[in-house]
């Protein structure tokens, strides 16, 4: 047995600080100790985002032992995570914290990431050395990428004090992660505009100074006819984007200097909608509370409410696949923008400072159509007159066709043009001689995108080639041709030096992404190369994956994208050069895609069928909702029909040349959308003119409901009927159970504002009956719900029918999930008039979903039946706060009113009954205005 032997304090205090400084301390103490096999793993693997499993070799070599090693860890010590890259895994957390808090040392914790190889796309392991070495950018110049890489490591050292303390002890000084969030907040509004500006931006100060004097005038207007605003607008690669955001980042872009507050507003981004203008509403208020942090929480609240209306407003949109749009400026949206207006002058800390929102690439937002453009410039007017200060710039390639101060964009002045191009060259180290660069500039013209492009084949050539007199000459001479963009880039691909990848890189602009499969099972064949093998399609792969002036490069993946401008310059040229070798391409990815699953296979799949111009029944039998997002970008590539079907299928407007040109079923359903719209809109006549506009009258279901609809709204009560009668007996004849109920139940309406009940309540029965057919009780309730208001105000709600079916009401209502109520609201507000004093939790989630409008018809009800008790108890027992300042949304008040009567509070019975009385008023509000019936019961 050992001697005890007797130790000083001294010298105990010194041997918990080997303890604490070994590799045996833990931050818990309880955890298991593991081999040394197994701490290889996890020390390999510590500063890594993500890693495949495959990529470690740490601590043992090939063979059965490391395998079951390397398995062990992986299951006991990681988790998967998504990445571009495809599924790969991550040291979980917890194991991750103990790791980083044994290890704790600046050289220890680098001579980890020797041991895996190095991945570029590890933006975390890349952040990690960064800091480790003392070589990180400051938090406010590093990229969007950079902040997320040091957001993650910020995390792991947070979760990990030892580990912090001991490296802050070495000098290693790390953001905390609630700053870095708040810089990644800011990078996404700043950095998308520094790519925009560029490195190279020269010139436009004319144009400069025009903004500036628009948005930097003192005073403002009351509405957009008093402050018109700025309409910046050219053809694509003339710098629009480049200009408005240069202004923005000098004027308004660096924290701590900024002169006004802005937002930018890009319609690139698919959440931004002109037809509902409070999606632009609630990103300004975001960005706003971003850019302030005094107003953050001002900002928040707003932007909550904003987006609460915008759930409610979406809802209505999506109940029917045409469904009506929610108004404009209602009582609402009034409120919302008088409080951004409040928002807008506590960021200004009550100074006269402007407020600039950018609305660029507006083109975009002119797709949805004159509706949609006309409900964002009603908006805006209302926001312009709620806060004068407010200027607006728009950036788009076509003129607005409204009161603005326009400033074209055309090409940059001859002595602009020469600076741009040297200056750009000058990044790439070559100085050219002046007169050759005047000659260039000269024979393109002074687009900045021709000039990009002249620059890139120059670099190409290389410093050496431009001493060359025939490499001058052959520049110039190339330079020289017509439809420069797209030529600049035929010279660049003959430029290529291998035969093979010049044979596909062209006709490849068929294709929207590139792959090495796409290469040997796609290209190859049309292209002339025959069959070949993959290690031959690889090869082209590689070569054409340098050639950055042609593609880029998914992150990740073994994946090429066409540049944008690559293909809007020379995709119709191919097209109309090369048809028979596009169209083969085409079909062969067609066939490719077929065999993958998943939205970007479907897609693609799709977008070559729409490529060939393949019939709308074709299409839709490969349709998938998903494609959407991949597809918005390829309308203007695609043919008019095509183009047709797919602005349908994207809910966005067409042209009426493309319209013209698109098969029965595609022109009719793009007419479906341009009618509804204008439906709703109150354009009652044009609507009726656009549905009777094709040529040899129209026999599609849908738009005969559309043309009844009209007909109604127009007082042509005995058209709209006769219409109702022969398209019932049409879908009868045809089975279509859809158009049946659609027709009957627009045709009960019609009868019931009349005053014919017995019809109306004939044709809802016949409705009901169609149900059968159709999956689902929603169209059934529906229905039921508009019998029984019928019978209510018809006086007959005690027959025994009336009884019957308000009981069979209540128990499907009973059966609806939260998510079917939620998404069918008309419906909701329907079940809440007709059955809420049965089931008093649909007047609750009435209240919640559809808000409480205390005008109108619903507020008069309300203020008739409530009395000063029923409004005091809901003060005391929800304990509302003061309304907002500028007052509080039906939503809002929705939602308060929802969780008072969830809480069964003593006068709750009279509330129900209030709202159920309310929302009757509601529902019985007319929706035609047909004037004195032809026959009216009596």
């Amino acid at each position: 047995m050992a001697e005890t032997k007797l130790i000083t304090g001294r010298e105990m205090a010194a041997r918990l600080k080997d303890v604490h400084a070994g590799d045996s301390f833990t931050l818990d103490p309880t955890a298991p100790e593991v081999n040394s096999v197994r701490w290889a793993y996890r020390r390999a693997t510590v500063l890594l985002g993500s890693f495949e499993a495959g990529a470690l070799t740490a601590g043992t070599g090939p063979g059965e032992d490391g395998d079951e090693a390397l398995r062990t860890f992986v299951i006991e010590d990681c988790e998967r995570v998504g990445t571009t890259a495809g599924s790969r895994w991550r040291l979980s957390s917890g194991v991750r914290t103990t790791t980083l808090n044994r290890l704790r040392d600046r050289e220890r914790l680098l001579d980890t990431l020797a041991e895996v190889r190095s991945d570029p796309a590890d933006i975390e392991r890349a952040m990690a050395e960064a800091y480790l070495r003392g070589k990180a950018p400051p938090s406010d110049e590093q990229t969007l990428d950079q902040l997320t890489g040091t957001l993650r490591v910020a995390e792991w050292l947070g979760a990990a004090g030892r580990a912090w303390e001991a490296l802050a002890e070495q000098g290693v000084e790390l953001p905390a992660a609630e700053d870095v969030r708040n810089k990644i907040s800011l990078a996404t509004i700043f950095q998308p505009l520094r790519v925009l500006a560029g490195n190279v931006f020269v010139g436009r100060q004319k144009e400069l100074g025009q903004i500036a004097e628009y948005v930097e005038a003192p005073g403002g207007g009351s509405g957009l006819s008093s402050s018109p605003p700025v309409a910046v607008h050219g053809p694509g690669g003339v710098g629009k984007s480049t200009l408005v955001a240069r202004y923005l980042l000098d004027h308004a872009g660096t924290p701590g200097q900024r002169q006004f507050p802005f937002s930018y507003l890009t319609f690139d981004r698919g959440d931004l909608l002109p037809q509902q203008p409070l999606t632009l509403l609630a990103e300004a208020t975001h960005q706003l509370g971003l850019l302030y942090p005094a107003c953050a929480e001002q900002a928040g609240t707003l932007e909550h409410a904003v987006r609460a209306t915008l759930l409610s407003q979406t809802a209505v949109i999506v109940e029917g696949v045409e469904g009506p749009l929610p108004q404009v400026m209602g009582a609402d949206d009034e409120i919302l923008v008088g409080r951004f207006a409040q928002l807008a002058r506590a960021v200004s800390q009550d100074r006269p400072l402007p407020l600039l929102l950018v609305l660029d690439t507006v083109e975009r937002a002119q797709r949805q159509g004159i509706e949609a453009m006309d409900r964002l410039w009603d908006f805006l007017d209302a926001l312009q007159r709620a806060h004068p200060m407010l200027r607006v710039v728009f950036a788009g390639r076509t003129p607005l066709h409204r009161p603005t101060r326009e400033i074209p964009l055309s090409g940059l002045e001859p002595h602009l043009a020469l600076e741009f191009l040297r200056t750009r060259l000058a990044g790439a180290g070559i100085t050219a001689d002046e007169g050759f660069l005047s000659s260039v500039t000269r024979k393109i013209g002074a687009s900045p995108l021709s000039l990009e492009l002249a620059a890139e084949l120059i670099v190409r050539e290389g410093e050496k080639g431009l001493r060359d007199p025939e490499k001058l000459r052959g520049i110039l001479f190339r330079l020289g041709d017509a439809e420069v963009q797209a030529v600049l880039y035929r010279r660049i691909l003959d430029d290529i030096e291998d035969a093979a990848l010049r044979s596909i890189a062209s006709p490849g602009l068929t294709l929207r992404r590139i792959t090495p499969e796409l290469i040997q099972e796609v290209l190859a064949v049309p292209c002339g190369l025959g069959r070949i093998s993959g290690e031959e399609a690889r090869r082209l792969f590689g070569l054409l994956a340098a050639e950055a002036t042609l593609v880029d490069a998914v992150p990740g993946q073994d994946v090429l994208v066409h540049r944008k401008d690559v293909r809007e310059a020379t995709l119709p040229l191919l097209y109309r050069d090369h048809p028979e070798t596009s169209r083969s391409i085409h079909r062969r990815a067609i066939r490719h895609y077929h065999a993958f699953d998943g939205p970007q296979a479907r897609a693609e799949e799709l977008y070559h069928r729409l490529a060939l111009g393949q019939a709308t029944s074709t299409l839709d039998k490969h349709w998938v909702p998903e494609a959407s997002a991949f597809l918005d970008s390829a309308l203007d590539e695609l043919p008019p029909s095509s183009q047709v079907y797919l602005a349908h299928r994207l809910d966005i407007a067409v042209d009426p040349a493309a319209l013209a040109e698109a098969d029965g079923e595609a022109w009719a359903r793009q007419v479906m959308r341009k009618a509804r719209a204008l439906l709703d809109d109150g354009q009652a006549s044009t609507a009726l003119s656009l549905i009777r506009a094709r040529p040899g009258g129209n026999l599609h279901p849908k738009i005969a409901a559309l043309e009844i609809e009209a007909l109604a709204a127009l007082g042509h009560s005995e058209e709209a009927t006769r219409l109702v009668a022969e398209t019932l007996e049409r879908a009868g004849e045809h089975g279509d159970a859809t158009t049946f109920w659609d027709v009957a139940v627009l045709g009960a309406r019609i009868a019931e504002e009349l005053g014919a009940y017995s019809e109306a309540l004939g044709l809802l029965s016949q409705a009901q009956q169609a149900t059968g057919t159709i999956p689902g009780r929603v169209e059934w309730l529906q229905a039921g719900v508009a019998r029984l208001r019928v019978y209510r105000r018809s006086g007959s709600d005690r027959s025994a029918e009336a009884v019957e079916l308000r009981r069979a009401v209540v128990e499907e209502a009973e059966r609806m999930s939260r998510r079917e109520r939620t998404s069918h609201p008309s419906l909701l507000r329907g079940l809440a008039a007709e059955v809420g004093d049965k089931v008093p939790g649909l007047v609750s989630q009435a209240a919640r979903i559809l808000g409480i409008d205390d005008a109108g018809a619903m507020g008069g009800t309300l203020m008739w039946t409530l009395t000063d008790s029923d409004i005091q108890d809901f003060r005391t027992v929800s304990e509302t706060s003061p309304p907002a300042a500028g007052g509080e949304t039906s939503q809002e008040r929705g939602l308060q009113i929802s969780m008072y009567l969830d809480g069964a509070p003593e006068q709750g019975a009279t509330w129900t009954s209030a709202l159920v009385e309310a929302y009757r008023a509601e529902v019985d509000e007319p929706t035609f205005e047909l004037g004195t019936p032809d026959q009216t019961e009596a």
